[in-house]
């Protein structure tokens, strides 16, 4: 399990505790404000409310071909091409670097903003990789990494927002997007995790856009997995008083 803490914006005297990857939420945790995230249980647990989480699981220990095999036709092929066209895997290092990537993709693409707040608390416990061409970024993924349970979570893609109302320019950046999840892959499995997580799967969405995400994500093969995240009563309990102090 990882924990990050994350101090509210109205008081820095108190924070909210983001713990990733628990079998099952702290019995103390339910007297102080905390989210789980990607529990294994699927049952109830007294002082937290339950939300139904599904996911995809790819089990990095097979050998690279094993893996492939498990991979679509078309997503093997655009894998193969990506690698042939120049595209080049990598890290970044800079928190700023992908602040300023994912905020352009973002505002492109009419999404929600990161915020440097959440990104500053995080960023000691992510790794963040990129595909690029010539120097440029392409595309970015920033994941939640927790060695002890050897699993690392999808929480961030974003691409190069220029050029996305051309076909042809958006096909070279979902090539881009499979290769670098491709080589993800290999890079934690070469770190030595066992557990790649593609972040969540809208399980029968009616959404056209969502099912779209979901036939991406099922292209890599991978086992669609049942898990919980918890928020603790005393949150709850804190929201609902901001938001009748709101109304009033």
């Amino acid at each position: 399990m990882i924990s990050v803490r994350l101090p509210f914006r109205s008081t820095r005297l108190a924070s909210a505790w983001h713990r990733w990857f628990a079998e099952r939420p702290l019995p103390a945790d339910r007297w102080r404000f905390a989210f789980y995230y990607h529990c294994a249980t699927t049952a109830e647990v007294p002082g937290f409310a339950r939300e139904l989480k599904f996911t995809k699981l790819l089990d990095l220990r097979p050998d690279k071909d094993k893996i492939v095999a498990g991979f679509s036709k078309t997503t093997r092929y655009e894998v193969r091409r990506g690698g042939k066209e120049g595209m080049e895997f990598g890290t970044v290092t800079g928190r700023e670097d992908f602040l300023r990537f994912y905020n352009d993709f973002a505002l492109a693409k009419d999404l929600g903003e990161l915020d440097p707040l959440i990104l500053n608390a995080y960023w000691p416990g992510m790794i963040v990789t990129k595909v690029e061409r010539d120097g440029e970024p392409l595309v970015m993924h920033g994941y939640v990494v927790d060695r002890e349970s050897s699993r690392v979570n999808l929480v961030y893609s974003a691409s190069q927002f220029r050029g996305l109302d051309d076909r042809d320019t958006r096909r070279v950046y979902s090539r881009a997007n499979r290769l670098l999840h491709f080589e993800d892959m290999r890079h934690f499995k070469r770190e030595g995790f066992r557990c790649y997580d593609f972040g969540g799967y809208a399980k029968d969405t009616m959404d056209k856009s969502l099912q779209a995400v979901n036939e991406f994500k099922d292209s890599f093969g991978g086992e669609l997995v049942e898990e919980s995240n918890f928020t603790s009563r005393s949150l709850r309990w804190l929201r609902l008083a901001k938001s009748l102090f709101r109304r009033g």
